[in-house]
């Protein structure tokens, strides 16, 4: 409410029971003596200033307090938007970082596994061509050795017919000597 207003209402409803005489038409707002108009203006004054303390200083003060409570949840919404926001980004990054490790993980795995692999793979070639150079070299050994045995069973046997053909034994150096030439013979004729 304006203060023309306010003057106007206490003007209309103080200024007739101050002068008008009973029975009388009521008088002009307007019309009046000085004591009316000063009369007015303090009556006036007093409700204003009683709306001012007791009513408009309260809700100004009610309205105040609201907007303030109002602006403050409005920051606190907006820092949690933002620091939500920061954690969403922060949470993104780590879930970034956490499924490269895994990837970095899952390659280095299967590295590890195709270098072991090769390793057992190359190991067991190796272990395969030093049981295959072994059992052939103890073919050859063993092959060599009934060779031996059987030429020197041989060397005995012919040594024994021989000296029954010629009635005579044979000493124990002339049958080595026999079966060392004997040996030397199929060495040369093995190499041929």
């Amino acid at each position: 409410m304006s203060a023309w207003t306010s003057g106007m209402i206490a003007n209309g409803l103080i200024l007739p029971l101050l002068g008008s005489e009973a029975g009388a038409a009521p008088a002009n707002p307007f019309a009046g003596t000085v004591y009316q108009s000063v009369a007015a203006v303090i009556v006036f004054l007093l409700l204003f200033s009683l709306l001012v303390k007791y009513a408009w200083g309260p809700i100004l003060k009610g309205l105040q307090e609201r907007e303030n409570r109002i602006k403050a949840v409005l920051e606190e919404a907006e820092a949690s938007a933002t620091k939500a926001a920061q954690t969403l980004g922060q949470y993104e990054v780590k879930l970034a970082e956490a499924r490269a490790e895994a990837m970095r993980i899952i390659a280095q795995g299967r590295s590890d596994a195709e270098q072991v692999a090769g390793q057992i793979k190359t190991q067991a070639e190796q272990e395969i061509v030093n049981l295959r150079q072994r059992w052939q070299s103890e073919i050859h050994a063993a092959k060599e050795q009934a060779i031996s045995d059987l030429y020197a069973q041989a060397a005995s046997l012919s040594t024994q017919i021989a000296g029954r053909i010629l009635h005579r034994t044979m000493n124990e150096g002339d049958h080595r000597a026999l079966v060392e030439e004997s040996l030397a013979e199929l060495n040369r004729t093995r190499r041929h």
